[in-house]
């Protein structure tokens, strides 16, 4: 298992000193995260959220959001030729034992078929975008455009901590795929979840924690972090991510930057999935992970930016997101 202790004090501090790190500053989380991704924002992971399910505790939460800035900066559709898939690794080898791959059809009269296939090549369900299908044995499972659930005052953290409680993230629809299965499905409650998009090209993005990739890897190394399973990150990271957290700003010793990379990697969000706990248990969507970091940031300093929850509100049932914003 992940040090617990470690990842709570330390990820939040990085997270928040890669915003002023990052070429890209205007995107949060994975939003944009790589040249790579700007290509295509359907194949463009933006977030990666484990939970309990608030309405059922015996079932887990698995919810990823591609379209950035959806009918804005992307489009509002799946990629018909690209499969989206969720992976779940139970034994922390990084390695996927359980894999759920989902396919969409072109659109016809305005919604999109989908199929979702699970590792031995069976089909657990299949539906329709914009409504809920309930999965045999337990669970249900639905895509299409939501609310963007991320919020953030970016724009004032980037502006020397001067913020105005404005969500960067507000009015704006992402694409998400949700999917909730029974806990009992993987056989033990701690596991890793991960997420990857996989285009004509092979492998797209990924994603696992918030904002490893935009915070930790250097920009001429992003696009291949990007493309990389988390098995190898330790091989072929761990001395990247040492140097950037030994440099300026973050200017860790050698030690501690080499014990922060064996905590961070491999980029994988870990739940223990028997408990409500959200981040960093997992993440759930009504998760203030930006107030968190600001306060371990500034050590009790500046608690807030201002924003304490998202400009719609969750649902506590099936799917959970908020419906979207009618854009003008």
């Amino acid at each position: 298992m992940i040090c617990k202790i470690c990842y709570r004090v330390c990820l939040p501090i990085l997270l928040c000193c890669g915003f002023a790190l990052s070429s890209m500053t205007t995107f949060a989380a994975d939003h944009r995260d790589s040249p790579s991704v700007l290509t295509d924002g359907s194949l463009d992971l933006n977030d990666l959220y484990a939970f309990q399910s608030p309405q059922s505790p015996g079932n887990l939460v698995m919810i990823i959001t591609v379209n950035p800035f959806a009918g804005v900066l992307s489009g509002t559709t799946f990629n018909t030729r690209a499969v989206y898939e969720i992976n779940v690794d139970t034994n922390q080898d990084a390695k996927p034992d359980f894999a759920y791959r989902i396919y969409f059809s072109p659109v016809r009269s305005g919604t999109q078929r989908f199929i979702v296939v699970q590792q031995n090549g069976r089909p657990l369900v299949s539906g329709e975008t914009g409504r809920t299908t309930t999965i045999r044995g337990g669970g249900f499972v639905t895509a299409g455009q939501f609310d963007d659930p991320f919020f953030f005052d970016s724009v004032g953290f980037n502006n020397g901590l001067q913020f105005t409680g404005a969500d960067n993230f507000g009015a704006s629809n992402i694409s998400a795929i949700v999917l909730e299965v029974p806990r009992s499905t993987f056989g033990v409650n701690n596991i890793s979840v991960s997420s990857r998009t996989l285009g004509r090209m092979g492998q797209f993005d990924r994603v696992g924690r918030p904002a490893i990739n935009t915070v930790l890897i250097p920009s001429a190394l992003k696009n291949t972090f990007n493309t990389t399973t988390p098995d190898r990150d330790v091989a072929l990271f761990r001395s990247t991510v040492i140097n950037t957290l030994t440099s300026a700003p973050l200017s860790n010793t050698p030690a501690q930057a080499a014990g922060l990379a064996d905590v961070l990697l491999p980029d994988v969000l870990t739940i223990d999935t028997s408990s409500s706990a959200g981040f960093l248990n997992g993440r759930a969507l009504a998760d203030d992970v930006i107030d968190a970091e600001l306060n371990l940031l500034s050590n009790g300093a500046v608690t807030t930016d201002l924003v304490n929850s998202n400009d719609k509100t969750f649902s506590s049932s099936f799917p959970y997101l908020a419906a979207p914003h009618v854009l003008p």
